[in-house]
């Protein structure tokens, strides 16, 4: 595995890349052509809640795109990832708010907001903090995270940049996992969840498409990283206390079915951007549509009730 120290310039080649920006990896600078990550491929399928004209909107090719707002949750997971991967310049990419503002609501505290934001800041707050140190310890305290001896499911390089050009569509695609293993083919990545047990990870999974966020990193692995990866788990920590943990691998299957999702969804951005059009979901179609079965009993019996 060759890793390449980026130059600040374009990127023409596929490999592995270090030291580039997180808005730069966003960014369609970065190569000569269209690129879609993995959260373009999962949001522009109808099966994940998305369409194309949902990918679009968000889609850093759109000269129009919409501005990201960060949620809450999105910034504690930022946050908690920043900190438990070991990621440097965490004073200069998040801003703690002052202990004398509890709120945003006298005009000294949204100033410093303002200002904070402008330069660039993720805002925090002392519950946040807590809440990211308590995930921290929590997962410290799991022996496969932070083994006796050896290296860890969350060990290896991080902040690396996967870029390569699908042969099919020849789209740009890009990747940026946790870690990338070092001392085996067993890649993780870190989730932070409302719970961690079974059922809600289940959900989480189908939700978000973690399946197709592991099936592009396997297959990146194999392109830009010269080996075949040979499994993907998902180490889950609950945001708020106890901070249970629980690790999950992804099947075979629905790795699979990832992939297949993933090059599905290249093949509708690359018609899209041929055809310069990016419908909305049952675009051009109708569709019938019946009541739900608890409605319709419950309408057939006041019915028959006269």
């Amino acid at each position: 595995m060759q890793l390449i120290p980026w130059n600040a310039k374009q990127i023409a080649a596929a490999g592995l890349y270090t030291g580039v920006p997180l808005a730069v990896y966003h960014s369609q600078d970065i190569l000569p052509g269209p690129s879609v990550s993995s959260s373009n491929l999962r949001r522009v399928l109808e099966i994940n809640g998305g369409s194309p004209a949902h990918m679009f909107a968000d889609w850093s090719g759109n000269p129009k795109q919409l501005d990201q707002k960060d949620t809450e949750a999105f910034t504690l997971g930022r946050a908690a990832h920043h900190l438990i991967l070991g990621q440097e310049d965490f004073d200069k990419l998040f801003a703690l708010r002052p202990p004398e503002f509890d709120s945003y609501r006298t005009k000294a505290a949204q100033q410093w907001r303002d200002n904070a934001k402008a330069l660039g800041y993720t805002l925090l707050t002392d519950k946040d903090l807590d809440l990211v140190k308590g995930m921290t310890l929590a997962l410290a305290a799991n022996p496969l995270i932070v083994p006796p001896r050896g290296h860890g499911l969350l060990n290896g390089h991080i902040e690396v940049s996967g870029f390569w050009r699908d042969a099919e569509t020849g789209l740009w695609v890009k990747m940026r996992p946790d870690a990338i293993p070092t001392d085996s083919g067993d890649y993780a990545d870190l989730k932070t969840m409302p719970s961690v047990q079974y059922v809600d990870i289940a959900r989480s999974i189908t939700d978000f498409a973690y399946h197709q966020q592991a099936s592009l990193v396997l297959e990146g692995s194999e392109i830009v990283g010269g080996f075949e990866a040979s499994s993907f788990s998902l180490v889950c920590v609950e945001k708020e206390p106890p901070h249970c943990v629980q690790i999950v691998q992804l099947s075979d299957k629905a790795l699979q079915i990832g992939h297949d999702l993933n090059h599905k969804a290249l093949r509708i951005i690359a018609g899209c951007l041929r055809d310069k059009r990016w419908p909305g979901p049952g675009d051009g179609h109708i569709f019938t549509t019946n009541l739900t079965e608890r409605y319709e009993k419950f309408a057939d019996a006041a019915i028959a009730a006269g």
